[in-house]
C-alpha cells in the first residue's frame, strides 16, 4: 500500500446549518462548495493541509447520539495549533462545549483541548511540547 495522505473526513450533521456555521465561524474553515447527492447534500470545508471535510446533511434524517469515551469507534478528530490555552479562552468565549481543559499529557509530548462540534464529535487542538 502507498497511502499518501487524508484526503477527506466525513461527519453526518443533523443540523446542517449549525455545523456549517461551527466549521466555517469558530473554527475558520473555508466553505467550498454543496453538492446534492441524492438522498443527502454535502457541504465541503478545506481543511488547513489541503484535505477536505464533508458535511452531510440526510435532510432530517440523522440524529446526533451520545457516545461514551471509551465505545468503540471514531475517538476524536485532532488539529496541531500554537498556543492551547488562547484557543480554549477563545472557544470557551464563543460557548463552545468543552470536554476537556487544556491540559499537559508529557507522556505524550502535547498539550491537548478537547471540545465538541453541534453534534458531539469530539474534536482536540494539541500543541507539541517536545
Amino acid at each position: 500500500m502507498n497511502i499518501k495522505r487524508i484526503e477527506h473526513i466525513a461527519i453526518n450533521t443533523s443540523n446542517i446549518e449549525a455545523s456549517s456555521k461551527f466549521y466555517r465561524e469558530i473554527l475558520g474553515f473555508e466553505q467550498l462548495e454543496t453538492i446534492e447527492n441524492g438522498d443527502n447534500t454535502i457541504t465541503y470545508f478545506l481543511l488547513p493541509d489541503g484535505a477536505r471535510l464533508e458535511l452531510f446533511d440526510y435532510h432530517g434524517k440523522s440524529m446526533a447520539m451520545e457516545r461514551g469515551d471509551s465505545d468503540a469507534g471514531l475517538k476524536h478528530i485532532a488539529f496541531e495549533v500554537e498556543d492551547v490555552n488562547a484557543h480554549e479562552r477563545e472557544l470557551r468565549a464563543r460557548g463552545v462545549n468543552i470536554t476537556m481543559s487544556s491540559r499537559d499529557l508529557p507522556h505524550l509530548g502535547v498539550k491537548a483541548l478537547l471540545f465538541t462540534d453541534p453534534d458531539g464529535v469530539i474534536l482536540e487542538f494539541c500543541e507539541k511540547t517536545k
